[in-house]
Parts: C-alpha cells; structure tokens; sequence
C-alpha cells in the first residue's frame, strides 16, 4: 500500500512538467491580424501624439512635439509594403499597398521607395479591383511616370466604372498640374534647382522634356468625358468635394462649366459655380502683366460667377465657412477691393496722437498698414 502511494505521487508530480513541454506554442498572426496590428500601431502614436500636444505649453514645447512625436506614415510604410509583398494572394495585399500610397503623397519618390514599389505592385496585381478607385485620387497631384502608367491601366482594364470614372479624374487632374508645373519651370528656369531638390532631377528633366500644349489637351478631354460619362452617376457629395478641391487648386475649368450648366443638382451647381469663380480668378492672378488685357476679362467673368453664386446657390452648404453666399462674398471682396491696381476700401481710425484720419487722406503716398489685436 505504501508503495502503491508512492508510486502515485511520482506519476503526479511529473504530470505538471509533461503539460508544460507539450503546450502547443502562440499561433503566428494572420495577415490580416497583422495590418490590423499596424493600423493600431499607427492610431496609438497618434493619441500619444495628441496628448503630449495638449500638454505641451509653449511654442517652442508644441513645435519639439510635432517634431519628435508627430507618427510620420513613411515610418510605417516599410511594414506595410513588407506585409503585402509576403502575402500577394492574400485581400489584405490590396489594403496594405492602398495605405502606403494614400498616406505617403508629395516629394520625391525615388524607384526603390515604398511609394513606387507599392504603385508597382498594384499595377502588377490589382488594376481590375474594383477597391482600387479609392487610391486614384492620391495619385492625382503626383508627377511620376509609375503612377501615370496604373492610373491609364485602370482606365482601360478595370470593369467597374466607378473606377474608370476615378482613374480618369485623377489623370485629368494630374496632367493639368504637370502643364501648370512645366510653364512655371520654363518662365522661371531660376526655380529648376529648387524643383530638383524636391522632386529629383529626373523628373524636372523628365517634365521639361513634355509638351504643356499636348497634357493641356489630354487633361482637357478627359475632364469632359469625365463630366459626360461619370459624374451624374457619382453622389453629390463626391462631385462637390471634386468641385472644391479644383477651385483651391485650379485646372478642370471645361469640367466645372459642365456641372454647372447641365448637373441637374442645385447643390452640384452652386458648388461648381463658386470652384469655376475661385479657378478663373486664380488664373487671371497668375498671369504675366503682358496678358493684362487677356487677365482682366478673365477677372471680369470671375466675378460674374461669385454674384451667380450669390444669387443663385446662396442656400447651399460650404464647409466650415457655412454658405455658398458667405464663400462667394468674401471672394468679391478680395477681388474688388484687395486685387494689385484695385482701390483700396476706406479705412478711419487713430494715430498714436489721438487724431483722427482716412486712408484716403494719404492718397499719392507710400503708406504701411499693421492690422492688430489684443484678445
């Protein structure tokens, strides 16, 4: 009996050590586990971010920051490309290369980049998805060749319109930056060195070799097929953020004129006729006092079309500043009162002596104005 006991607590004390080498070890993660993973990386720097900010108390604290906390997304791109580049078949490929282009935009990027390696990758593997519409538009303000090339591909051989329609905006857009880069370039060549820098000399190299005549064509009518063949078939929503974003940063002029007169939405219309207003006075802005004729007839029409707003999409809702009546307002101000040879409004207050004057009794003269506050 005693042995029999013994024998028992041998066999027990050993159990523990034999569940101990046998546990099975932690699964690796999935793939989708792991972009999962990185995504959370990513929105746990940004609160740690966020919360040194808000308790940093200076300027000089803020700016250190942003500096040294600020999550910076070409830190993170490596790991995403890495992660689709190990896992082609799998959908999380097409997520992981659709991060890496739309959170790493601008500068140069050079053939080894996670930028150009991820376009690559893409145009190799996924022009007929129908989810990469979602990564046209961050290709619209590029100038490389690699993303010109995916953004034709998926024009052709993507079956989903609603990416064609995408594609085509975003290579309308982008060969109508690429003309107004190429005629700054050859009116300043002073400025060439500056754009080497930033976006690599082969590129400037590469620009400077294109005909402006020809992108300036081709960006033309793919605005306009896009007006005709796509954008009644887009929310509203979307149309309008397009119309916006070609009023900021003009070009697209063909298409705006199009919303404008044949998009049976109110609300399309009374953005497309202030982005058109917005666009037209850019341009006059930009050209040479040679044009001056040419540019005060494109002022005028400009300014025809901020009293159109006005009048006729006042009600419409505009981002942060409200109305499409208070937007257009303020823009007849500037143009009115604020544009180089424009009459300066009136202004009255006091000087330094407690005396009462106008602007206007400064007329003729040189006179510095320092607007300020105190809050």
């Amino acid at each position: 009996m005693h042995r029999t006991a013994g024998g028992i607590l041998v066999l027990l004390l050993a159990l523990p050590a034999l569940g101990a080498e046998d546990k099975p070890k932690d699964k690796p993660l999935t793939p989708e586990e792991q972009y999962k993973a990185l995504l959370q990386e990513q929105t746990d720097a940004m609160k740690a971010f966020q919360d040194a900010y808000k308790e940093a108390k200076t300027t000089e604290e803020k700016n250190k920051v942003f500096q040294e906390k600020y999550p910076q997304p070409a830190k993170l791109a490596p790991k995403f490309l890495e992660l689709a580049e190990k896992n082609p078949k799998d959908p999380v490929a097409l997520d992981a290369l659709i991060w890496v282009v739309s959170n790493n935009r601008g500068g140069a990027a050079g053939k080894d980049s996670p930028q150009t390696r991820a376009v690559a990758l893409l145009l190799r593997d996924h022009v007929q998805s129908k989810k990469i519409g979602a990564v046209c538009q961050s290709l619209a303000n590029g100038n490389d060749k690699e993303g010109t090339e995916l953004l034709r591909a998926v024009m052709e051989k993507n079956p989903d319109k609603e990416a064609q329609a995408e594609a085509s905006l975003a290579l309308a857009q982008r060969l109508s930056t690429q003309v107004r880069m190429i005629q700054l370039l050859k009116d300043h060549p002073e400025r060439v060195k500056d754009y080497e820098q930033f976006y690599g000399k082969e590129l400037v190299e590469q620009l400077l070799k294109e005909d402006p005549a020809k992108a300036a064509a081709e960006s033309s009518k793919l605005f306009t097929e896009f007006a005709e063949k796509h954008a009644a078939g887009m929310k509203a929503e979307r149309v309008s953020q397009l119309c916006q974003t070609l009023g900021r940063m003009g070009g697209g002029e063909g298409l705006l004129r199009t919303l404008l007169e044949k998009d049976a939405r109110h609300d399309v219309q009374g953005v497309a006729c202030l982005a058109l207003a917005q666009a037209l006075k850019t341009r006059a802005e930009q050209m040479p006092e040679a044009q001056a004729k040419d540019a005060e007839k494109v002022r005028k029409e400009s300014e025809q079309l901020f009293e159109r707003a006005v009048e006729k999409y006042g009600d419409v809702k505009s981002g942060f500043r409200g109305t499409i009546a208070n937007m257009a307002k303020g823009e007849l101000f500037e143009l009115r009162f604020l544009s180089v040879g424009k009459v300066v409004p009136e202004i009255e207050g006091e000087d330094a002596d407690s005396k009462k004057f106008k602007l206007s009794d400064y007329r003729g003269k040189v006179v510095l104005i320092d607007f300020w506050g105190d809050w």
